[in-house]
């Protein structure tokens, strides 16, 4: 029987199983990669997901954008409100069966936003309620926006020490807190900044962004468009610290993977409480530096055979990356996200999870707070077959990425030489990624 307050902390794996072994996915995931390099090569010799690549504008959306735009902005503020008070002031058992904050806060916040951003658009930019205050917050100070994405990187890796280090991170008081210092960063930011503050301070919304960027649907000029898969990240503006802000989201998600590993526990023991903070902080920013070194080396023979700077090629390569974050987001927490979805309707009906005399809930809005988690939902080796197959599919599609950047950069003759050590990195990644989900 697996700990369900566990499973909230670490979503990895999952409880389906899969009729091939490790060694024949890994092979059929290479293959994949290097068939679909090859294709490329001698097939898309012209860009294709460029910013000025083609786009429909749905007739009459813009009604419905400012409608649901507007929409969007109050339940991210009541939500968020919500899930604050519930932090502070509702009851400190950890994990999603009593109170809202841990359930909102790493099953529909860390790994529903980002999945649903990829396919429908950039509905954070409205959930955001920071976006939403800027609305209403004067601005004191005249002062620039920092010009990269260096803080930005640095509260993704704070949210990720919380989630995967801290031994009470489901702990609703710490997730209060950690909320209350991350919200008097975004103010006091907005107060001196502006809005401009959020894109570069603001890791869940650089991150967010980044990963709607590759959704068929957009905004433009207040009305829906439909535009190619991936082609949005083209249009990215890749700002210094922007790339090491996805390496930490890979490498982060990659140690969460890890850390349920047997080779892991060999290593550390099982050490628990504040003994496991050293070796988990070690693990993690080891498991970063891994996934940022097999890039810059990428990164690196892309520089040498193109002739441009090696931040150059690592800048400009760096959205290549996320639809393997994403896949990592799907392959990682898929059954995670199928059962604890479920908890936050219950935990929605009675947010600060207290209870009256007899037991019974001390509020039941919808009607939903006695419910229970069902684990059959949805058949778990489907759930099983979609994170492992998400993982190939997530690798293959920063391969076509990286290529039709290439061959819009570079000469033909240097396009495919650019992107042939990348593509040892994406094996790498993609074996490393299903061993790490099979070893979970």
């Amino acid at each position: 029987m697996v700990d369900p307050i566990h499973l909230l902390a670490h979503g990895v794996g999952s409880r389906g199983t899969l009729p091939l072994p490790l060694w024949q996915f890994s092979w059929a995931a290479a293959a994949a990669l290097v068939l679909s390099f090859v294709a490329l090569g001698a097939l898309w010799k012209s860009p294709k997901l460029a910013a000025d690549a083609p786009v429909f504008v749905v007739p009459g959306s813009a009604a419905l954008v400012t409608i649901g735009t507007w929409l969007l902005r109050i339940i991210g503020l009541a939500l968020f409100g919500l899930t604050l008070g519930a932090a502070l002031f509702g009851e400190d058992i950890p994990g999603e069966k009593v109170n809202l904050a841990p359930v909102t806060i790493y099953v529909m916040l860390w790994v529903f936003i980002p999945i649903v951003s990829a396919l429908v658009g950039d509905i954070w930019k409205a959930l955001n309620p920071f976006r939403t205050l800027a609305l209403v917050m004067p601005r004191i100070g005249e002062v620039p926006a920092p010009p990269h994405r260096w803080i930005a990187a640095a509260t993704l890796f704070g949210f990720l020490f919380v989630e995967l280090v801290h031994p009470s991170g489901d702990s609703p008081r710490i997730l209060g807190w950690a909320m209350l210092v991350y919200t008097l960063l975004m103010i006091g930011g907005l107060l001196r900044h502006g809005e401009e503050w959020l894109d570069r301070a603001d890791g869940l919304d650089v991150l967010f962004g980044l990963t709607a960027a590759m959704a068929p649907i957009a905004v433009r000029n207040g009305s829906l468009v439909l535009r190619r898969p991936l082609s949005g990240l083209s249009s990215v503006t890749v700002l210094p610290g922007t790339t090491m802000a996805i390496l930490i989201v890979l490498g982060g998600t990659s140690f969460d993977g890890f850390s349920e590993s047997p080779i892991f526990t060999d290593i550390i023991g099982r050490p628990t409480g504040w003994g496991a903070v050293p070796p988990k902080t070690i693990g993690i920013i080891v498991m970063i530096a891994i996934a940022a070194l097999l890039y810059w080396i990428g990164a690196r023979t892309t520089a040498r055979v193109t002739g441009i700077s090696h931040q150059d090629a690592a800048d400009a390569f760096g959205p290549s990356l996320m639809p393997i974050v994403w896949a990592y987001v799907i392959a990682h927490y898929a059954q995670l996200l199928v059962d604890q979805s479920q908890s936050f309707w219950f935990r929605l009906s009675n947010p600060y999870g207290r209870t009256n005399v007899d037991g019974s809930p001390a509020t039941d809005w919808f009607g939903a707070a006695t419910g229970e988690v069902d684990l059959t939902l949805i058949d778990v080796d489907l759930v099983a077959w979609i994170q492992a197959v998400s993982i190939v599919v997530g690798h293959v599609l920063a391969v076509l990425y990286a290529h039709d950047l290439a061959v819009g950069r570079f000469a033909a003759r240097d396009a495919a030489r650019s992107q042939q050590t990348m593509l040892v990195v994406m094996v790498c990644y993609s074996i490393a990624g299903l061993w790490l989900l099979f070893s979970a």
